[in-house]
């Protein structure tokens, strides 16, 4: 019997994902936000246009942790650029949040958009299982529409090459069942690296990329 230590969850990097815009509620006098990606993950950058405000005023952009101002040109649109929100947590996982934006014209013109923020992370269930057993794995902020690949080496040496699923709109997760070491054959006891990426073959120089590492223990009795 073998058993395995809970994986950890690897540092964030930036979502590769392709952006579209998404459209706010339509405000007085038509105002809407749009930001430049559906999903970015967290403490990385994102682009607010914001169009059909009073033209010259200042525009205030509000949400969770974000506080911005922009001036509107003579037709009324601006730019703005703020940082996507901290999740509070390295989980995989990700949040949808509100911008708003408001004007400081004698009659405010508001409107509002919205976007998720992600965590680039991959994590598994816990608990002393054999290394084999199948266990519930995660993964968030990955590139959308493409498939994970979870690399798993020991000694130095690729064991495999495991395809968990694809990537899903628009943060880049995925919740899948798959053994903790998906290997053939004899599950050597010690440490397991295990780096996750979207490449069918593993490579040390591949980016974006997570990384982590297990053990496997052999009891007795």
């Amino acid at each position: 019997m073998h058993r395995t230590t809970p994986r950890r969850l690897a540092l964030g990097l930036l979502l590769t994902g392709a952006g579209t815009a998404v459209a706010a509620p339509a405000g007085v006098q038509a105002a809407t936000v749009t930001v430049n990606l559906p999903c970015q993950v967290a403490t990385f950058g994102l682009t607010a246009q914001l169009s059909g405000f009073t033209p010259n005023s200042t525009i205030s952009v509000t949400g969770d942790g974000i506080f911005e101002s922009a001036t509107a040109d003579a037709t009324g649109s601006a730019q703005v650029q703020f940082t996507a929100p901290n999740l509070g947590s390295i989980d995989p996982k990700s949040k949808q949040y509100n911008l708003v934006a408001s004007d400081d014209a004698p009659t405010p013109i508001r409107a509002s958009g919205k976007f998720r923020s992600t965590n680039f992370a991959f994590g598994t269930t816990g608990g002393t299982k054999s290394p084999k057993a199948t266990r519930s794995w995660r993964f968030s902020g990955l590139t959308p529409g493409k498939t994970i690949y979870g690399h798993f080496r020991f000694g130095g040496r690729t064991r495999a090459n495991y395809r968990f699923g694809v990537a899903k709109a628009p943060c880049g997760e995925l919740t899948v069942l798959a053994p903790g070491i998906p290997v053939t054959g004899r599950v050597n006891t010690g440490k397991w690296n295990v780096q996750v990426d979207q490449k069918k073959v593993y490579s040390r120089t591949t980016k974006p990329r997570l990384t982590g590492s297990t053990t496997v223990f052999t009891t007795f009795g």
